[in-house]
């Protein structure tokens, strides 16, 4: 393979696969230090495209009677509609925008979603934070959808974004080095 000899070679094998490398679609996952492990690992997973959205289980050949989002019951449900598609998503990602003082926040995958506190010009620690509330938007926006899905549960925006601030307060103020961070300040972002 490779050899004039047609052996096999495993620096042929090596050399071939450095050479395809750049090729290779590697998804690196910065993890947010004060959030939960659970937090981090779905949307670490997520990133993957390996949560259970109906696309994702349909690829993996179960059948789904009910293949529209059932957050605002348009589009067929897949990562990218739930977390930034969705009308549901749109809006919070706005309502986020502002509550940070940051720019529109924008994004057309889940991938984006987790790369875009690097790209609104932030400084520690709120770069770290809204790092952080965005995983929480995600995880929020999830466990809403399952609520929906499985207990015929009505999505309503402002639960979500309540949600997003209280308990990105709870684990900002116990979980991080911000530990003197008063309810007052995490509502108007301000973080130091």
């Amino acid at each position: 393979m490779g050899h004039k000899s047609n052996e096999f070679g495993v620096k042929f094998v090596k050399n071939m696969l450095a050479k395809n490398q750049s090729k290779v679609d590697i998804f690196k996952f910065s993890w947010c230090k004060w959030l939960p492990a659970k937090c981090n690992i779905f949307a670490w997973r997520a990133g993957l495209g390996s949560i259970a959205t109906v696309d994702a289980l349909k690829r993996r050949n179960i059948n789904i009677q009910d293949t529209k989002c059932c957050v605002c019951n348009k589009e067929e449900e897949s990562i990218d509609h739930l977390f930034t598609g969705c009308l549901v998503a749109r809006i919070m990602w706005q309502a986020i925008s502002r509550w940070c003082r940051t720019q529109q926040i924008f994004a057309f995958s889940f991938r984006d979603l987790l790369e875009v506190n690097n790209h609104l010009g932030l400084k520690e620690p709120e770069k770290s934070s809204v790092c952080g509330i965005i995983i929480i938007g995600c995880w929020s926006i999830w466990r809403s959808r399952k609520e929906a899905r499985f207990a015929n549960k009505t999505v309503k925006m402002d639960k979500i974004i309540s949600e997003v601030k209280s308990v990105g307060f709870l684990w900002a103020r116990n979980r991080s080095k911000c530990k003197d961070l008063s309810w007052e300040n995490w509502c108007k972002f301000v973080i130091m």
